[in-house]
């Protein structure tokens, strides 16, 4: 059975139209976990309304890793609130493609919701490191990380790690590529299931090109510094945040 994990702040504008599609699926999860962080808006209620069962979050790691912990189903779909799929037919097909692999941890492809440049530029390069993924997992066993916006796993893989991890020494948060890796070491393999999710642009708030840019370039340095486990420098950090904002 299927129990989906979505963590939350301050939704209201998402949630509604994702549980409204979960709600249409010809495939019902066992349940809905919403882990908020203590939203000021109308999640809660909204998340209540559609049944979901509502618990304390945090970060998006924190939320995460709380709606693992209190999950009851055998099959985990952690999502974030702005996804958006088509087809009544799709957690059918998504579980469906699941269950004809063995221990794995896996992913979807990244479509824009919008005819955003930027947003549409997010999802190629996010794409790319997917494709990235297939290659070196092959060759070593490993992958350069992914994205917690949609993950599909086992209690039993996530309960190997138990948490998604942070860089709690640098204050950064990196949850999603670090929670795979550590997955893939207690002998996880990946996948990239032939089916698409749609995201918003929300996450290029107050971002242009060249800020993008800088943003992807800092978060790419700080990938490749952990995955020879070289410790980041306190400036790049700083810069990476500021990107990330949108400052």
């Amino acid at each position: 059975m299927l129990s989906i994990i979505i963590p939350t702040y301050n939704e209201e504008k998402y949630l509604g139209r994702l549980l409204r599609l979960i709600r249409n699926q010809f495939y019902q999860p066992k349940e809905i976990i919403v882990a908020d962080n203590r939203s000021t808006d109308k999640t809660v209620s909204i998340a209540k309304k559609f049944g979901c069962r509502v618990i304390n979050g945090g970060t998006p790691a924190q939320g995460r890793t709380a709606g693992g912990k209190a999950a009851t189903g055998d099959i985990f779909l952690f999502l974030d609130a702005d996804v958006v799929f088509k087809g009544m037919d799709f957690l059918k097909r998504i579980i469906n493609d699941y269950k004809s692999y063995q221990n794995t941890i896996a992913t979807v492809w990244f479509a824009s919701q919008e005819r955003n440049f930027l947003n549409k530029f997010v999802c190629w390069v996010a794409n790319l490191n997917k494709k990235i993924n297939l290659i070196i997992m092959k060759k070593w066993r490993t992958v350069i990380g992914d994205y917690g916006i949609f993950i599909v796993c086992t209690k039993s893989i996530f309960d190997t790690v138990g948490f998604f991890p942070t860089f709690s020494t640098n204050n950064i948060t990196m949850e999603d590529t670090l929670f795979f890796r550590e997955t893939i070491k207690k002998g996880a393999q990946y996948r990239v299931f032939p089916e698409k999710i749609y995201i918003s642009g929300r996450r290029l708030k107050n971002k242009n090109f060249f800020r993008l840019l800088a943003w992807g370039t800092l978060c790419l340095l700080i990938v490749i510094g952990s995955f020879f486990k070289l410790r980041v420098g306190r400036n790049i950090l700083r810069w990476y945040e500021e990107m990330r904002k949108g400052r």
